[in-house]
């Protein structure tokens, strides 16, 4: 021992120190192993969170673009709509406006003795009127029938009115539609006898 050849054995190390160490260092290892597995869970639940509110964004960023088209196919269906519309009631108040001047043209052309037709119910015969007197005072028109009574007045505008409505026809302007219509009775009553 002097020489140094030999050495005294350590002391001995209680069986409860050791086991008391090792329990300690697992239990430090294992602490940090768990505290380790908390930030990475912490971590991906915040990677988790970041991504799900991404793609919540970018849906809500689609849905808006979406709303946006929508919006505008909606609005250029309205506009061409509208023009269709405009359109169509452009064109119809041209049909008017030169339906009502060849009905103008019409009345005013109306000689005395001219024939109309007058259909005052749709399930009724049109009654026939001759003009009998034009006042251009009061733009009035008189009209008979067949017989000469039963007479009808009209302004012209009323007139104008009822050719727009096809309650009223003009049958002939002037009494050649008179003297056409005296020629074909007059051949009837011949035929007959």
């Amino acid at each position: 021992m002097d020489a140094g050849l030999l050495r005294p054995l350590p002391e001995l190390t209680a069986f409860g120190k050791v086991l008391k160490d090792t329990v300690s260092v697992l239990a430090d290892v294992c602490e940090k192993q768990r505290k380790q597995r908390e930030r990475a869970a912490q971590e991906a639940r915040a990677r988790a969170e970041a991504l799900r509110l991404q793609r919540e964004a970018e849906a809500e960023q689609r849905r808006a673009r979406e709303a946006e088209r929508e919006a505008e196919l909606a609005r250029q269906r309205e506009e061409i709509e509208q023009k269709r519309i405009a359109d169509e009631e452009a064109e119809r108040q041209r049909d008017l406006r030169e339906r009502t001047l060849l009905a103008e043209k019409q009345v005013a052309g109306i000689k005395l003795g001219g024939w109309i037709t007058v259909r005052a119910e749709p399930e009724r015969d049109p009654q026939r009127l001759k003009l009998a007197v034009r006042i251009n005072a009061s733009r009035k028109l008189v009209f008979v029938d067949r017989l000469g009574l039963n007479r009808q007045e009209f302004l012209e505008s009323d007139l104008v009115q009822g050719i727009l409505e096809d309650r009223i026809r003009i049958l002939g302007s002037s009494a050649e539609f008179d003297d056409t219509l005296t020629r074909v009775v007059g051949r009837i009553r011949v035929g007959r006898n």
